[in-house]
């Protein structure tokens, strides 16, 4: 399966939260697969954000990087440029009910990470 760094970076906090939660163990071993072949995908989103910010950031009084203003929107050009690429990933999408009946997910939350859910029903989030 194709998805992009945006939806990585995206679902990632959703993925975490999942992590957290008690779920069937053959779904937590999937989901387990799943997160170690993330983490390297992880890794260089941080890096490549950690680039930007170097590029584009000065060092404060308080030893704090930030964001040059007139360099802002090239920083965020070149961050949502980054985040379009594609990689493939190992994983078929799962059945919700394979989920539990014990998770707690929000709405949100369950829109973010529905790429992995094959029975997903988009719902309007108001």
């Amino acid at each position: 399966m194709k998805i992009t760094y945006e939806q990585l970076y995206r679902s990632y906090p959703v993925i975490k939260h999942l992590l957290d939660e008690p779920l069937p163990i053959a779904t937590t071993r999937k989901l387990a697969g799943l997160v170690e072949s993330l983490n390297p995908h992880l890794l260089q989103i941080e890096a490549t954000q950690n680039e930007l910010l170097e590029k584009y950031s000065e060092e404060t009084e308080e030893g704090v990087f930030e964001i040059i203003p007139e360099k802002r929107g090239r920083f965020i050009k070149e961050l949502e440029k980054y985040l379009q690429y594609e990689f493939v990933i190992n994983w078929d999408p799962i059945a919700l009910s394979l989920l539990g009946e014990q998770i707690t997910i929000s709405v949100k939350g369950l829109k973010t990470i529905s790429y992995l859910i094959e029975d997903y029903e988009d719902v309007a989030v108001i």
